[in-house]
C-alpha cells in the first residue's frame, strides 16, 4: 500500500554551504610578481633555527617555498628567490643585496595595508621590481620561532607590497604545525602553509 504525500508538506531543502573564501593572494596568481628571500629571524638561542645556521636554512625554505607555490601551477609569471637573486648577481651596478632589503626597522613591529615601507626598502626594492618587469613583490619579512615548551613552530610573516608607491598591500602570515624536534616537516608545512596563500589545494 502507497501513502500520498500531502501536497502542504515540502521537501527539505539541503542547506546551502558558504562559498569558500579564495586564498587572500589569489588574484596575483596569473600576474606578474617576484618573490623575494626571507628577510630576517627572530628566535633565541634555544630554538631550533639559530643565528650560525640561519644563512642555510634560509635558502632551503625560499627553494621550499619556490616549489611549493609553482607545483601548483604558479611559474611562468612569477619571479622566485632563486631568480631574483641571479638577476640582482648580474646587474650588482644597480641594485642592491636581495637578502639586505632594509627591512630591519619592521622587526617585530605591527603593519597594515597602505602603510609606507622604510624608506631604504623602497629604494633597494625598486630596483628590483625594475629588473623583474613588474611593480608587485612579495616580501617574506621575517621567520618568527615560536616556543612553546618543548615544541616549537616556525611563523612566516609575509607582506605583498607595490613597489612603485612604497605601500603595503596585504600582509599576513603562515605557520609550521607545532614539532618537538627540528625535521624537514618543519620547512614541508611551512612552505606549504605559505602556497595556500595563493591557490587552495
Amino acid at each position: 500500500m502507497t501513502t500520498a504525500c500531502s501536497p502542504h508538506v515540502q521537501a527539505q531543502q539541503p542547506p546551502k554551504q558558504k562559498p569558500q573564501a579564495q586564498p587572500p593572494l589569489a588574484s596575483f596568481a596569473s600576474q606578474r610578481l617576484i618573490l623575494l628571500p626571507v628577510q630576517m629571524l627572530r628566535a633565541d638561542s634555544g630554538s631550533f633555527v639559530t643565528m650560525p645556521m640561519w644563512a642555510e636554512f634560509r635558502k632551503t625554505l625560499d627553494d621550499s617555498v619556490a616549489a611549493a607555490i609553482s607545483d601548483r601551477g604558479i611559474g611562468k609569471g612569477w619571479g622566485y628567490a632563486a631568480d631574483v637573486l641571479r638577476q640582482a648577481k648580474r646587474n650588482a651596478a644597480y641594485v642592491g643585496d636581495p637578502y639586505a632589503l632594509g627591512a630591519q626597522p619592521l622587526r617585530g613591529q605591527l603593519y597594515k595595508p597602505n602603510d609606507h615601507i622604510p624608506d631604504v626598502m623602497s629604494n633597494n626594492l625598486r630596483g628590483l621590481i625594475a629588473l623583474g618587469d613588474t611593480r608587485y613583490a612579495l616580501v617574506p619579512i621575517e621567520l618568527v620561532i615560536q616556543r612553546d615548551g618543548p615544541r616549537q613552530r616556525a611563523v612566516l610573516r609575509l607582506a605583498l607590497i607595490d613597489g612603485r608607491s612604497g605601500l603595503f598591500m596585504w600582509v599576513g602570515e603562515a605557520a609550521s604545525d607545532p614539532m618537538t624536534a627540528l625535521t624537514p616537516a618543519l620547512i614541508n608545512t611551512l612552505a606549504a602553509r605559505v602556497a595556500d596563500l595563493v591557490v587552495a589545494r
